[in-house]
């Protein structure tokens, strides 16, 4: 029977039940421990170059051996478990870098020499049936033993990698603050693995209550492009720098955050210098605000001049919304009103392509644009009152306040 890194828990903290009458067997080994720790420690140090190779403590290897042999026999013998010295080896071994993999091996080298030294002691006593009768129970404690050690060295990585992003998120605020000097910022870049030269995105995603991640795999579908980036939260917000090479890797970055944006989602302009970072993030976050509210989907500052504008003053949206609009926003068919002007926009002016996005007759398109220009006093043929209307059609979309899309 073999160890596996995947052996459940189930058994981890109870009390092992005694194995009589072979349960003597293994109490008679407690005294060869340090004959058989010397050739396990052997085993592993001419086996495993990651013991060599790390600045583990004199002694310590062969100290955390030593126990976890003496508290397994006493496991076999039918004391109750003591799996503080499987947790310390755990803990040991990861904080030395030593892989885990290599964790296991001991406990497998350990194990083999184990029962190399019962095989003999039961044949020297004529009790060899006695011990491969209790050798499941034998291997289950080895497998419980290794299976704890396993889940204390996950347990050191896993907080290691929560200390290590959460120093790493705090640079890139760092990074994205104007008053950061640049050479802080350029060693900044160069920690968080981004090139030094090139140009950059800056990306702000919207968290919403639930905590759930607003661009999903981001980073790797990034790097699948060949671009890299380093993404943090801040605040209710997610944000990211994206650093790019060439027009060709900052098209793909915009296409790829669009894709993942499982919320609101803003891309600055491209940024030329690190210096400037900080600018990005101002572009980002007015152009997140570009999509609207209760949507997901992503949007490019600069893609879309008039709602940058209409953001970036909501007072004075609000009452161009309220001065064009006039009637029409008490209108009971004011949500139909405007998603027929929304869709005829859309559309470039066609009545037919319109009708077809809202899956009804043209004349229906007809008659609305007809009800619009009656309400607000403008036409959407009237080149200046179909702006105005666009204008005020974008506030409601985009400014607290202004009404959301009807559902039919």
């Amino acid at each position: 029977m073999t160890i596996h890194e995947d052996v459940a828990r189930p058994g981890a903290g109870r009390t092992t039940a005694p194995l009589p009458p072979a349960a003597d067997l293994f109490r008679d080994l407690l005294g060869s421990v340090p004959a058989v720790t010397d050739r396990v420690v052997a085993q592993i140090l001419a086996g495993e170059h990651a013991y060599v190779e790390t600045a583990l403590p004199d002694g310590a290897l062969h100290a955390v051996v030593a126990v976890n042999i003496e508290a397994l026999l006493r496991s076999m013998g039918g004391e109750p478990d003591d799996l503080a010295p499987a947790r310390d080896a755990g803990r040991l071994k990861a904080e030395y870098g030593i892989p885990l993999a290599s964790l296991l091996h001991a406990y497998r080298l350990a194990g083999l020499a184990l029962w190399d030294e019962m095989v003999a002691n039961a044949a020297s006593r004529h009790r060899s049936e006695e011990l491969l009768r209790a050798s499941s129970d034998v291997w289950g404690i080895i497998d419980r033993f290794s299976s704890v050690a396993a889940d204390a060295y996950r347990d050191v990585v896993d907080e290691r990698d929560r200390r290590s992003q959460h120093a790493r998120s705090l640079m890139l605020v760092a990074l994205l603050d104007a008053d950061t000097p640049l050479r802080e910022a350029t060693g900044i870049l160069r920690t968080l693995g981004l090139p030094e030269q090139g140009r950059y995105l800056v990306v702000s995603a919207e968290l919403d209550p639930t905590g759930d991640d607003p661009l999903p795999d981001v980073e790797a579908r990034l790097r699948h492009r060949g671009v890299r980036s380093s993404w943090s939260t801040w605040g209710a917000e997610r944000v990211g720098v994206v650093a790019c090479r060439t027009d060709a890797e900052l098209a793909g970055a915009v296409e790829v955050v669009g894709a993942a944006a499982a919320a609101r989602v803003g891309v600055s302009g491209a940024v030329a210098t690190v210096a400037d970072v900080w600018r990005g993030l101002r572009e980002a976050r007015l152009a997140l605000e570009c999509v609207p509210r209760g949507t997901a989907g992503s949007h490019a500052f600069g893609a879309a001049p008039v709602d940058v504008l209409l953001v970036t003053h909501p007072e004075q949206a609000a009452e161009l919304r309220a001065t064009v609009l006039g009637a029409l926003a008490d209108s009971p068919d004011r949500g139909h009103l405007l998603d027929t002007l929304e869709a005829w926009f859309d559309a470039d002016g066609s009545t037919a392509e319109a009708a077809r996005a809202l899956h009804c007759h043209r004349n229906t398109v007809g008659y609305r644009l007809g009800r619009v220009e009656d309400l607000t006093g403008r036409s959407v043929a009237r080149p200046a009152q179909a702006a105005e209307l666009y204008a005020a059609l974008r506030a409601t979309r985009l400014v607290p306040g202004g009404g959301a899309r009807t559902t039919g």
